[in-house]
């Protein structure tokens, strides 16, 4: 069953090549963190914003583990520089008494020292430009159940809290009656790859998570699954002691993954000059310079050139041309140029607006 679900994901990325535009989403929500605190003290109140602090560092920079290296060190003993406001709350505690209320911390951390933070510290760094997930898990019990974007099971909030955690802009389906009509938790574990394109095509993401999540006759639980998009696939399979260890594994190797594709890893800046046409007005003009300088992984853009129909730019980064290249053709706004297909090409692009 396990090798027959991975083997209809792989006829999925035949027919997912065509349909999906790629266009990435800032998320909002990047730097605004909530952890619990068990009382208003300085000191819990200090060691749960490292927490918090620990945790926007995750999303910015992709990794699971930040290294303890001396800047973050100091960093984590002192959170509150990094705040840009915070205030304690009372919310539910999301326990079996649906009455219990536990005190949580929000914090939001300022961008730009962050940002500042992750450099000096020579860490990776991760736009908040990021494409979307459109995650089909289907968990089978007694009866297959898909995840719902409305679900509050506790397997559900699992995957919603590890998919923000990791700073994933993960979509679950709605589960109407448009989904019901088309797909079931049953579909999903059979890989239909039909059904589940049909299905996902109004949502729209760039990547299309399918995962079924099961307990084996030993007692372990096992998630299998695949991650697809323009034509590509990436299959895992983790097992775990409970439910929600294995649910936090599917979404860290979707963390994973995308990683491995849009973090910059680099430790010196350099400059990478870029040829930018399509520009036909200076408003124009005026929105490409804030786009590009508004990215986390370009540190400066200076302009080298200007003619008719194309600008020269210098952008200022840690990133690699082709690692440049492929951030910002998965941004949407500016484009390859068509015409130029091969490696020297990576640089000339055609700019398409802020839509």
């Amino acid at each position: 069953m396990e090798q027959l679900f991975v083997k209809r994901l792989a006829s999925l990325l035949v027919l997912m090549c065509s349909c999906f535009e790629t266009r990435a989403d800032v998320i909002d929500w990047l730097y605004d963190v909530e952890v619990p605190v068990a009382t208003q003290s300085s000191s819990d109140t200090r060691a749960a914003a490292a927490r918090a602090l620990a945790t926007v560092l995750t999303r910015v920079t992709g990794l699971k583990v930040i290294p303890r290296n001396p800047m973050v060190t100091t960093a984590l003993r002192n959170p509150g520089r990094f705040y840009a406001r915070y205030r304690f709350v009372r919310k539910a505690g999301g326990a079996k008494d649906a009455m219990d209320q536990q005190t949580v911390l929000e914090v939001g951390f300022d961008p730009r020292t962050i940002q500042d933070l992750v450099r000096s510290a020579a860490l990776p760094i991760w736009s908040a430009n990021r494409p979307s997930v459109l995650a089909w898990i289907v968990l089978e019990e007694d009866v297959p159940s898909l995840a719902a974007s409305d679900d509050t099971s506790p397997w559900v909030r699992t995957i919603k809290a590890r998919s923000r955690d990791r700073g994933l802009l993960v979509q679950l389906p709605l589960m109407d009656l448009v989904d019901r009509e088309r797909i079931s938790g049953s579909t999903v574990s059979g890989g239909f790859s039909e059904q589940i394109l049909g299905a996902s095509e109004r949502y729209g993401a760039q990547y299309v998570l399918t995962a079924r999540i099961w307990m084996d006759g030993g007692g372990l639980w096992r998630g299998v699954g695949g991650l697809m998009f323009e034509g590509r696939q990436t299959n895992f399979a983790h097992e775990g002691e409970t439910r929600d260890e294995v649910c936090e594994k599917v979404l860290d190797a979707v963390a994973d993954e995308l990683v491995q594709r849009f973090v910059v890893f680099g430790l010196h800046t350099e400059g990478i000059s870029i040829w930018v046409s399509g520009i036909t007005s200076v408003s124009e003009y005026g929105s490409l310079l804030r786009y590009l300088q508004s990215l986390e992984f370009i540190d400066r853009v200076d302009v080298a050139e200007v003619s008719i129909d194309r600008i020269r730019i210098v952008v200022h980064t840690r990133s690699t041309l082709r690692g440049l290249s492929e951030l910002l053709y998965s941004d949407g706004v500016i484009t390859r140029d068509a015409s130029k297909n091969s490696d020297f090409g990576l640089n000339q692009y055609v700019w398409r607006g802020e839509q």
